[in-house]
């Protein structure tokens, strides 16, 4: 977090510091006068681009509670913005916040209002801020800042009453439920014979206020804790409760305020408005009165800051892009590197080992030829293992054919209706074989004799790797132009029932 320049401003004079290393420090003040401006405007001259908090700390403010109906968004939005107009029609210094919502059935929404009514106590100050080009974040009121001291007493009553006392005078700030709900402010009077009594009875004026306006009731017990920052109110404590039963007070010296927020004693002692500005630094309230065109100049930094962080992260990533990318390629050239060096290494083993076997006959090229073809010839070989074992697939079936002889031949090429789909194209070698067979016993019943051998033709022909079964010779022939001899009375016929076929495998069988 960087310097900020932190401002009290009240209606006799300004109060300022600088906020760094979360310390305040340099509290100085200046009169609320030309010679004050003026003094005000040369001391911002060395604070180039740090940014200005402003804080006031008068009696002109505005705080009220109004409930509207429950809206979200866009809606919202323009409801709030005609009810601040409502409100607020001479000042531009406004702000709201929403508090709660209602109960009961329609749930409406319960908001804070607050404003400055007489902005020009703010004009010298913000216009010698503008003129050193000083970004402005804010503009706060002291309540609001106050908020934050719940948090460091620690404090959980139900209805808490902080009394402070400031360049301006003693400022009571009610909290209810601790959450801010009214807050007054007692100019100081130094020509009453008793300070201490005065202020005293403002405080009971402010308890009789809360009745009536049945904030607390009558017979609640009201906390009040008083930051006595520079020990001129010690004997405040003893006149509230004096008679006020009710009323319990605690009293925070100036010690007490040092150890407990970690304020120089110095600062303490050069303005009675150090406690808000080193609360004003720690963190900026949630309401802020300032309108756009006074803020402007702090957007466009926040902005500029925004784009600055944007490139500054998208400078990282490349830098560590880059930076992967390096040790990628370092890393590459290593690996190739020590391939380099493996594959010299394994060439000189290479070598050696070679240089020991005996010469060959001849070159590695014809060798490498020679086994490629040794290879093609094995695959290319055929045994007659596969006709031998369809052919006795169909004699066990066929008991009465007796296989006399077979020839088996691989070669040829087959036809070109043997070619079908995903089986070698016509002309490939095919294994064929040539079955001379005789139907045993026969009795001269040539019709079962083929009818047998119709069978085992079938047989044959139903193998997945025969493609063609023809029939070279039958036991006679059919056809309507031969003739016919031999005696029907000679026992097994003239020429027995002898066969022959010619067996073609499928090519690639």
């Amino acid at each position: 977090m960087g310097p900020k320049i932190l401002i009290c401003v009240s209606a006799d004079q300004a109060t300022v510091g600088l906020w760094k290393g979360r310390k305040l420090t340099g509290c100085r003040s200046f009169a609320n006068d030309e010679r004050g401006w003026n003094a005000f405007n040369n001391f911002l001259s060395a604070a180039r681009g740090v940014t200005a908090y402003v804080m006031a700390d008068t009696v002109d403010e505005d705080y009220r509670f109004e409930t509207l109906p429950h809206a979200k968004g866009k809606d919202r939005n323009e409801m709030v913005a005609r009810k601040l107009k409502q409100l607020y029609r001479g000042t531009s210094y406004y702000s709201y916040s929403l508090q709660s919502r209602e109960a009961d059935k329609r749930k409406d929404d319960r908001y804070l209002f607050a404003a400055f009514t007489s902005p020009e106590l703010l004009s010298p100050w913000l216009k010698a801020i503008n003129s050193q080009n000083l970004p402005v974040a804010g503009v706060y009121s002291l309540p609001m800042v106050s908020v934050t001291l719940i948090g460091h007493l620690k404090v959980k009553h139900p209805n808490l009453l902080l009394v402070t006392k400031g360049c301006a005078g003693v400022r009571q700030t009610f909290f209810k439920n601790l959450k801010f709900r009214i807050s007054r402010l007692t100019p100081l009077r130094d020509t009453v014979e008793s300070a201490d009594q005065y202020y005293a009875d403002e405080v009971s004026n402010t308890r009789m206020y809360l009745d009536a306006l049945t904030i607390t009731h009558v017979d609640d017990t009201l906390q009040v804790v008083i930051l006595d920052q520079d020990d001129s109110l010690g004997g405040l404590p003893a006149a509230i409760s004096r008679g006020r039963p009710n009323m319990q007070c605690t009293l925070l010296t100036k010690a007490d305020v040092v150890s407990r927020f970690g304020i120089a004693p110095a600062e303490l002692e050069a303005s009675a408005d150090a406690l808000h500005l080193h609360l004003l630094g720690e963190g900026t309230p949630a309401h802020n009165f300032a309108p756009p065109q006074v803020t402007q100049g702090f957007q466009r930094n926040v902005g500029r800051r925004r784009i600055y962080a944007a490139a500054a992260g998208i400078l990282l990533l490349a830098l560590i892009w880059s930076g992967v990318n390096v040790l990628n390629t370092m890393r590459t050239r290593d690996d190739i590197a020590a391939m380099r060096r493996q594959t010299q290494e394994y060439q000189t083993l290479y070598q050696q080992v070679t240089a020991q076997f005996p010469e060959t006959p001849t070159t590695t090229d014809n060798l490498r030829h020679t086994v490629e073809i040794a290879d093609q010839l094995r695959q290319s070989v055929r045994t007659p293992e596969p006709m031998l074992a369809v052919v006795s697939r169909a004699l066990d079936a066929s008991p009465q054919i007796q296989l006399l002889r077979i020839e088996w031949k691989y070669g040829g090429q087959a036809e070109s209706g043997a070619s079908q789909a995903g089986q070698d194209p016509a002309g490939a070698p095919v294994q064929t074989a040539m079955l001379r067979a005789e139907v045993s016993p026969f009795n001269g019943d040539y019709k079962g004799a083929m009818a047998e051998i119709n069978a085992f033709a079938t047989r044959l022909a139903g193998d997945p790797k025969v493609g063609r079964v023809q029939a070279i010779k039958l036991p006679f022939n059919a056809s309507s132009d031969s003739g016919m001899t031999g005696s029907t009375n000679t026992p097994g016929g003239a020429g027995g029932a002898g066969f022959e076929f010619a067996v073609s495998f499928k090519p690639g069988a």
